[in-house]
């Protein structure tokens, strides 16, 4: 069961009444050409919307309008209503394409959420409008941080409209000064004498005195909704025309008084119906009967649309409304003043239910937390639990369970298990830990877990506590005990079990992930007995332990044990596409080509990658697939080739955007190096690796480590680059990391010379690393050369190109000095590196330079 999409938040409203045609605002509206983003920003009241929708509604091309409720303050929840919206607009599939970033958990890097979008949208041929209305709900740092990724890339096929009652937290004074940002304020809102005039002229009021006109405007201050109101209140007035000059207001933010005159000369049945209904969010006719007791709150809705009195349509073919947000403020002030506290609760509990019954479980339970009525909430979050999982809308479900606890709320001990678990995937460890604890507690003072209907609940608190010892501790031989605990007490479901857990959204290797323990290699001594358990047990169907299967594979891998690797890769690669889990099987596509590669087959390399290619869809995977050809075409020394597969990554208004994944970034370093700018490659090194520091990623921080010691030694740095190399070797031999040094063979002639000075007997301060780790990997890699005989098998002929090739000549310019083709000179090369054991041209002057 998905949760209830809301079809009227991604419909255009339909302004009631008279529309006042306001050229001048179309017009700044209408500016496409520098313009990315349009911020329309004014109190209540000013036309936001009705000028966005009418301006909307004339526009030739399809336009993606979203609603914003408060209820989307979750960034899952926002973002999959904002590619819903696009998508639907434009009948483009993208939400097909997208939506597996949202139906998991834990949640994708926001980042990369974004970023796939921008790729949708680039390859759209068509213009794309998006109108967010409302934005001055959001509230969520997150969204905010996405927002401004998402303008600051936006493609130049696409454009945005905010609207928005407070100043918004995002960058507008460097879009400002980029010539990005089109605003309306206050002061262009403002209704002129004649945008008035023609408003009371469409009211039947064409006969209004210029004077009767002029107050108003006066009063009002050009304010859109105190021009409405005071039409609504001739009424109360009697003479129509004349008693526009009785209209008075002092501050048109304050207009609580008139809103009451206005409620006061209705019926008291439409009194009523309004004050009941104003804690819909949605007006349906159907919710309002079965909410008021009526049969004709269709019509009733249509005449309140008729008479203009602060309602907008939210649905062209079907009658669903809404009032204005100034108007429900009012009318739910109203229902308290009026009624006992015991009648508003059974209001929201009916209306509550209502929803709930209706599937609309979101709203439902939005009520009930509303009207305090925490017992039916609890009860329902309990039933869609692992939906809201699902769907990624897990901040929506702590912010649910933070209310109840903040108003002292028992709550059920399954959403409790629940709320540890979304904690620790929000990466809030100690919150969660705390969770845990108090569970623990209870467990001593009534052994809750005993109980029969706590069998299912206690199955989760062991897989839950499990989860954050391997995120949060690495304690794999307790979390080995609770899943094995787990095992004995698992009931036939459990909410657990129901979530699929997509473990890797992202990363390129699975040890770089939260369950591969960022790259801090486990033994297989201490690590098989938590496989076993996934592997021989009832466990075995879940996608689990495909990643169990995948994460030794890359272990093996990396202690250059290959033959072993390669059944557990397979393994994993079966699970991966079993489960249609990208994040398993394209890291394993990764690892076989490697394996290949270390074998030299390259063209069988390509070709594994060109199959994964055909196997994923999302650009982000497309992008890791293609950075990986790069690497291998630059360990082929084919630069051109490597820099075309470069410009294949997807782009956005024409530049790489700036990513936090070291893959990419890595990747681009080693393309840096190739094209001779060390230097540039150096700084992105050194950026990677702070924020690898940070992260505790180990598989990061000893790959860019060794790639700082080869940039160095290509700077001729020579202390330096042994200096790196070591500290490199710190992290490589605490964890068993051989085959990121020798995978790099630029770092062979570095990994010599650091030996043959640790052996001089020259004190260094490099003792804390074993001589033997060092002769282990230059043992590693069988295609290595002795430096002297290698050197000795060369012909007088090809030291001479070798000479010239480490004075820094071209190809060209080799061929000019000795008379030769460009041909021949390139048939030399391919002997002199055959001969050296190397690969490129950068492995050989390295060689050199020993």
């Amino acid at each position: 069961m998905r949760p209830t999409w809301l079809k009227a938040k991604t419909i255009i409203p339909i302004a009631t009444g008279g529309v006042v045609e306001r050229g001048r605002l179309n017009e700044l509206l209408g500016r496409r050409e520098s313009a990315r983003i349009t911020i329309v920003r004014a109190p209540a009241g000013y036309g936001k919307t009705t000028m966005l929708s009418h301006w909307s509604h004339r526009f030739d091309e399809p336009v993606a309008w979203l609603s914003i409720d408060a209820v989307d303050n979750d960034p899952m929840r926002f973002w999959e209503y904002l590619i819903r919206t696009v998508s639907s607009a434009h009948s483009s599939g993208i939400d097909f394409r997208l939506l597996p970033l949202f139906n998991s958990q834990p949640q994708p890097p926001m980042e990369l959420l974004v970023d796939n979008f921008l790729n949708e949208l680039s390859s759209m041929k068509d213009d794309v409008t998006i109108v967010i209305d409302d934005y001055h709900l959001i509230e969520n740092s997150t969204i905010h941080d996405m927002m401004t990724r998402f303008i600051d890339y936006l493609p130049a096929n696409c454009k945005v409209y905010i609207s928005s009652r407070t100043k918004l937290p995002l960058p507008l004074a460097k879009w400002r000064v980029k010539s990005w940002l089109t605003e309306i304020g206050m002061k262009q809102l403002c209704f002129t004498y004649e945008e008035a005039k023609e408003f009371y002229g469409q009211q039947n009021l064409s006969h209004v005195e210029y004077d009767s006109l002029q107050h108003v405007l006066d009063v009002t201050e050009g304010w859109a909704a105190g021009i409405q109101l005071a039409v609504l209140s001739l009424s109360t007035f009697g003479n129509k025309g004349s008693s526009l000059k009785q209209f008075s207001g002092n501050n048109p933010f304050v207009a609580e008084f008139l809103l009451k005159e206005i409620l006061a000369i209705q019926p008291s049945s439409i009194q009523n119906f309004l004050i009941s209904t104003a804690i819909l969010d949605r007006l349906d006719p159907v919710i309002c009967d079965a909410l008021t007791d009526r049969f004709d709150s269709l019509e009733v809705l249509l005449e309140l649309e008729q008479l203009g009195v602060f309602i907008v349509r939210l649905h062209t073919e079907e009658p669903i409304f809404r009032y204005h947000p100034l108007f429900v403020e009012s009318l739910k002030r109203e229902l308290k003043n009026r009624n006992t506290s015991d009648f508003v609760s059974s209001m929201y509990r009916k209306a509550a239910i209502i929803y709930h019954e209706q599937g609309n479980f979101v709203s439902a339970i939005e009520l009930a937390l509303e009207g305090q009525l925490y017992e039916f909430a609890d009860k329902w979050i309990q039933t869609i639990t692992t939906d809201l999982f699902k769907s990624g809308q897990v901040i929506t479900f702590n912010r649910w369970v933070e209310t109840m606890l903040e108003n002292n709320y028992p709550v059920h001990l399954s959403t409790m298990v629940m709320y540890a678990f979304s904690l620790a995937m929000s990466h809030r460890l100690l919150e969660s830990n705390q969770i845990i604890l108090n569970l623990e507690e209870l467990q001593v003072v009534n052994q809750w877990m005993e109980k029969a209907e706590y069998t299912g609940v206690a199955g989760d608190f062991f897989g839950v506590k499990a989860y954050v010892l391997i995120v949060g501790e690495g304690d794999i031989e307790q979390a080995t005990e609770l899943f094995q605990k787990r095992l004995e007490n698992r009931p036939e479901e459990t909410k657990w079990d129901a979530i699929s857990i997509l473990h890797n959204r992202v990363e390129p290797s699975l040890l770089r992930t939260i369950i591969g323990a960022r790259g801090k290699l486990w033994s297989d001594e201490k690590m098989m007995a938590f496989y076993d358990l996934f592997r021989h047990t009832t466990f075995k169907e879940l996608n689990i332990t495909g990643y169990s299967f995948g994460i030794r594979a890359e272990a093996l891998y990396e202690r250059n044990r290959i033959e072993e690797a390669l059944p557990e890769l397979e393994e994993a690669i079966r699970f991966g596409h079993l489960f249609q889990d990208p994040g398993l099987f394209v890291p394993m596509y990764l690892l076989k080509s490697r394996i290949y590669v270390a074998n030299e087959r390259f063209i069988a390399a390509h070709a594994l990658l060109d199959y994964a290619m055909e196997k994923v869809k999302e650009h982000h995977w497309l992008n890791v697939l293609h950075a990986e050809k790069i690497r291998f075409y630059l360990q082929e020394d084919s630069v051109a080739q490597a820099e075309n597969e470069y410009s294949k990554i997807a782009l956005t208004n024409g530049q790489k955007r700036e990513s936090s994944q070291p893959f990419y970034t890595l990747t681009h370093v080693r393309l840096l190096l190739a094209q001779k700018q060390a230097e540039e490659a150096l700084k992105l090194i050194v950026q990677v690796r702070v924020r690898a520091i940070q992260e505790e990623q180990i598989s990061t921080i000893v790959e860019t480590t060794v790639l700082e010691a080869i940039c160095q030694s290509v700077l001729l740095n020579e202390d330096a680059a042994l200096a790196a190399l070591h500290e490199a070797m710190v992290q490589g031999e605490r964890y068993g990391y051989i085959r990121t040094f020798i995978d790099e063979e630029e770092v062979m002639p570095l990994l010599r010379k650091y030996l043959k000075r640790r052996q001089s007997g020259i004190s260094t301060p490099w003792d804390s690393v074993p001589l033997s780790f060092v002769k282990q990997l230059l043992q590693g890699d069988k295609n290595n050369p002795k430096k002297g005989g290698a050197m000795d098998a060369l012909t007088p002929r090809e030291k001479e190109v070798l000479q010239l090739l480490a004075s820094g000549a071209s190809n060209r310019d080799i061929a000019s000095k000795l008379f030769l083709t460009e041909g021949t000179v390139r048939v030399y090369l391919s002997n002199i590196y055959g001969k050296l054991g190397v690969k490129s041209r950068t492995q050989a002057l390295l060689l050199t330079k020993e």
